[in-house]
């Protein structure tokens, strides 16, 4: 007996949508990571109150995913070689996160994520950052860099002659070894909302402007587009015979 059906698909459409379902899965599988991180930082917050902070060196242990660890630094910004992190979004508005190293006290160089800021209309047009003279100590959360959900190849670590502050697309341990010399500290210090000398940060348990919902609901959107994909490939290339 024949079958009453015919499913014979063009190679471009197996490979469309091969593509398209992987990177929408790809992107609902980020979202989710990046919900699942929230919570983790959150909980972090809650319960850092109760913990004596480390005091941060190069040599500190970086948490692995999403885990935090509450740290403190002394030490003098390096006003001078600041680095913006590109295409980082507040309430529909692009911008970026402000990273300005410090010169550890204890020796080495680590990385402060002082916030966000918004980007100006003309991208030539850089903000300014001023940081405080002197000795400072900080407080904040000690974790990994951040990562994409596609990580596009770009140097970061860019030429002696291009100006600071620089734009980077997630620097990686290694650019910032590049950027700032080789006693460079792996991750990154999140600092803490309730300190001066900062923008707008989002990382604690008291702001709920992005929860860790909003997140999921984003993967879901993608998952969605996913399953929408393949139920449309589906029903343009099976056919029922005459």
């Amino acid at each position: 007996m024949t079958s009453r059906w015919s499913f014979r698909p063009p190679w471009w459409a197996i490979l469309g949508t091969v593509l398209g379902c992987a990177l929408t899965i790809r992107l609902g599988l980020w979202q989710w990571h990046r919900g699942l991180a929230r919570e983790a930082l959150d909980a972090q917050y809650l319960s850092a109150g109760a913990q004596p902070p480390e005091a941060l060196r190069i040599d500190s242990a970086v948490p692995d995913g999403a885990d935090a660890v509450l740290a403190a630094a002394s030490g003098e910004y390096d006003g001078a070689r600041q680095i913006l992190l590109d295409n980082q979004v507040h309430d529909r508005t692009p911008g970026y996160q402000v990273l300005t190293p410090i010169r550890l006290a204890s020796g080495g160089i680590a990385l402060i994520n002082r916030g966000w800021v918004p980007q100006n209309p003309d991208r030539r047009v850089l903000p300014q950052l001023p940081v405080p003279a002197g000795p400072v100590t900080l407080s904040g959360l000690w974790r990994s860099l951040p990562q994409p959900a596609l990580r596009l190849k770009t140097d970061n670590c860019a030429g002696a002659a291009q100006p600071w502050p620089r734009i980077v697309e997630y620097p990686t341990s290694d650019d910032l070894r590049c950027l700032y010399g080789a006693d460079t500290a792996a991750g990154m210090l999140l600092l803490a909302p309730e300190a001066p000398d900062g923008y707008l940060r989002e990382w604690s348990q008291g702001d709920r402007r992005f929860p860790p919902q909003r997140h999921y609901g984003y993967a879901a959107q993608w998952f969605a587009f996913a399953a929408t994909l393949l139920v449309i490939f589906l029903k343009l290339n099976l056919k029922r015979r005459p």
